[in-house]
């Protein structure tokens, strides 16, 4: 039910990013994303004295596609505001040697285990532009986001999950320098850190501008982080290659 609540308002957030205009002198833009990922670490335990074992390692996690869409727009050319739909899933399939305790259910070894890893990120962006000088631009704001995430494991015996939802706000970080012939580089960074974990998302990517409305980019992104609680432990560290495409619907403002 919460899924379908959260797919119900990015519909509508999308939709009023896309017909907002707040000021003459606002750009609305799309910027769709997609490529290929592939993981390094993603460690998990579940239940205080579940075990702890790599999805990576005991699953060989294949280079996965992706896919990614923010929607939003620029006002005055200083303040930026943007809605991010971010769906991510693993799943995979696996005869282990070690039997995993996980959720209280022992999941015997020599057992096919089927294993999905779920990360859907939904985040609400403001960013306000400080400097502007030259060919170079930097940004700092806030981003407010909502992951939907979890694990399942399934065997022909059990079947256990600690899917959740939770809120996460964090700082995000815009630097632009344009190059002459309308090339550029683009970097962009979401992060939070605590005591107990860490979410980080940064991405760098060369810029082309194909026409005054439309820009594509090629870059490489970093989602790391995790979470060490008690009944709990996920932490992941994830590399996307990814193209991109970003069309605004005027150019009265440069989106970053």
């Amino acid at each position: 039910m919460i899924k379908n609540i959260l797919n119900r308002y990015s519909c509508y957030i999308l939709f009023i990013c896309l017909n907002s205009n707040l000021s003459t002198n606002a750009q609305t833009f799309v910027n769709i994303e997609s490529g290929v990922f592939f993981t390094t670490i993603n460690d998990i335990r579940n239940g205080n004295n579940g075990t702890l074992f790599s999805l990576k390692n005991y699953f060989q996690t294949p280079v996965s596609p992706f896919f990614r869409l923010r929607a939003g727009y620029v006002s005055n050319g200083k303040n930026h505001f943007s809605y991010l739909y971010a769906p991510l899933k693993i799943q995979e399939t696996s005869t282990l040697e070690n039997d995993i305790l996980f959720d209280g259910k022992n999941f015997k070894a020599y057992t096919p285990i089927e294993a999905v890893y779920q990360f859907n990120s939904y985040r609400f962006t403001y960013n306000r532009i400080l400097l502007s000088k030259n060919y170079f631009k930097f940004g700092v704001g806030l981003s407010a986001k909502i992951r939907d995430a979890g694990v399942s494991l399934k065997n022909k015996e059990f079947y256990r999950e600690n899917f959740s939802i939770g809120f996460v706000p964090l700082i995000n970080l815009i630097a632009n320098w344009d190059i002459p012939q309308k090339m550029g580089i683009n970097f962009f960074g979401e992060v939070i850190v605590a005591s107990k974990g860490r979410a980080i998302d940064l991405s760098l990517s060369g810029r082309y501008s194909f026409t005054k409305n439309l820009q594509g980019n090629i870059g490489y992104r970093l989602l790391e982080g995790g979470a060490n609680g008690t009944n709990r432990y996920n932490f992941i560290q994830l590399h996307f290659i990814y193209v991109s495409l970003n069309y605004s619907f005027n150019k009265n403002a440069k989106q970053p």
